[in-house]
């Protein structure tokens, strides 16, 4: 699924059921490089366990782009 969040493009690259694991490439407008990071989740524990991981080759990230994704990770994880 690809949105559009302010001047971003935020696409959700996949989804691990069990793994409980959201990937996103965001692209800010402007910018030719895309973040990469995933939020994960273990299956059956609360959101203080909830972990973000980050490409070491993305560069930087918006955090408004991690706000978003959260939100979103929050209703399918």
């Amino acid at each position: 699924m690809v949105f559009v969040v302010g001047d971003m493009e935020i696409a959700t690259v996949g989804t691990e059921g069990d793994d409980r694991a959201i990937e996103f490439l965001v692209r800010p407008e402007g910018v030719v490089e895309e973040g990469h990071f995933a939020i994960f989740r273990d299956h059956d524990q609360d959101w203080e366990s909830a972990r973000l991981a980050m490409a070491p080759d993305s560069g930087s990230v918006p955090l408004a782009a991690v706000e978003w994704a959260l939100e979103f990770a929050r209703e399918y994880l």
